[in-house]
């Protein structure tokens, strides 16, 4: 059963009343105490704690609403920084400093990590040839691999550090 107040959380508590039965999650039940006995109805308890559910903006995809952002922290869905992109970016900034997403790889244009990656998979080859004694092999794949870091040692990899 859902709570009667909040319509999100599992009602754990039953409140029994005239008008019926009211049920309610265990943030509601804290909340509104014994006052849940002598409330109406379920919108009661809303007017009671003070928050306009009537007019208050939801995500169109998911139906969150920016009071369960401020509550939790926690956006809906993706859409949702769209529809309260204005109450949301000043949060976000102050959190990361930034409000543009550059990806995990902003130094060089990504030619650090493909230079990292380029390694680490030569170093692979590098173990495997000396299992099966294949010495030329490994005699370039140790060049290759000494050129690589060396070229990341100079942070010599292309592009720039603002980029």
């Amino acid at each position: 059963m859902i709570c009667s107040n909040c319509n999100k959380n599992l009602a754990t508590h039953c409140i029994e009343r005239a008008g019926g039965d009211l049920f309610l999650c265990d943030d509601c039940y804290e909340r509104l105490g014994e006052a849940a006995e002598y409330g109406a109805e379920p919108d009661f308890f809303v007017s009671f704690l003070g928050i306009d559910d009537t007019n208050e903006r939801k995500c169109p995809a998911c139906g969150t609403a920016l009071s369960e952002y401020s509550a939790t922290g926690l956006v809906g869905c993706a859409h949702c920084y769209e529809t309260f992109r204005k109450e949301l970016m000043p949060s976000v900034r102050r959190i990361h400093g930034k409000t543009l997403h550059i990806g995990k790889r902003p130094l060089g244009d990504g030619k650090f990590f493909e230079l990292v990656e380029e390694r680490n998979r030569l170093r692979a080859e590098l173990e495997r040839a000396l299992k099966e004694k294949r010495m030329k092999d490994a005699e370039r794949l140790n060049r290759d691999i000494r050129e690589i870091s060396e070229i990341l040692l100079r942070r010599d990899f292309g592009g720039s550090e603002d980029e």
